[in-house]
């Protein structure tokens, strides 16, 4: 999916969420989730759209129209063979990108 798509479906689509996951410490992915699936958003070539900076990544968002996106970045502490007791090292906050009341 493609950002130009999402802003088209911005609209129509009521529950459409949004992440910006860190998969690196300069590498950040948007995920468009609806019913379920987890699908990442395309650069025009069909190469994942990578940002290299969270902010970055929020600002792209904002300019279509999101209100809001979801921040995941996962540890690999637990990925290590024998550390970490197989607990949760997901971090996730919900960020604002606009005013919801303000278009409402």
């Amino acid at each position: 999916m493609l950002l130009k798509e999402i802003k088209q479906s911005l609209g129509r689509e009521k529950t459409l969420a949004f992440e910006v996951h860190s998969i690196d410490p300069c590498i950040y992915l948007i995920f468009c989730c609806h019913d379920g699936e987890r699908t990442p958003l395309k650069a025009a070539n069909g190469d994942n759209l990578i940002f290299h900076s969270r902010n970055r990544a929020f600002d792209a968002l904002r300019e279509i129209g999101v209100k809001q996106a979801d921040f995941v970045h996962k540890s690999a502490f637990d990925e290590m063979v024998g550390v970490g007791d197989g607990s949760s090292t997901e971090h996730r906050e919900t960020i604002v990108l606009q005013d919801v009341t303000a278009s409402a």
